[in-house]
């Protein structure tokens, strides 16, 4: 079950959503421990709290089971398929560039037109 606590200005303070674990201190240090974030809504909205009648995020582990019920209201609630977050280092042009490409074993065909392919990489 989520908790959290808060104190007054100047000391830590702690929050648990799902097993994430977020400690901010006075500087505004953040660790974290990266879980996979699911998202969740409602099965029946007319019967929800604000708060899972739109879409929200858990984050937990992999081998955790989907959660059947809301943490606040305690509805009944559906996990939903999304797409997935993905970090890219650098740009889209050189991602794909031929040097790049050639690097990571991957073949670049170029249309010449009339159905015949010439091979850059």
């Amino acid at each position: 079950m989520p908790w959290a606590r808060s104190l007054a200005c100047g000391t830590p303070r702690y929050s648990l959503v799902g097993p994430e674990l977020v400690i901010e201190a006075r500087n505004r240090l953040k660790l974290k421990f990266a879980m996979p974030t699911y998202e969740y809504q409602a099965v029946d909205a007319r019967q929800a709290c604000d708060y899972c009648r739109q879409r929200f995020e858990f984050a937990q582990s992999m081998r955790d089971p989907p959660l059947a019920t809301c943490p606040r209201c305690g509805g009944a609630v559906q996990r939903l398929i999304s797409a997935c977050g993905i970090s890219t280092h650098g740009s889209e042009r050189s991602m794909l560039s031929d040097r790049n490409l050639k690097a990571k074993g991957f073949t670049k065909l170029v249309n010449e037109g009339g159905g015949k392919f010439r091979k850059v990489t």
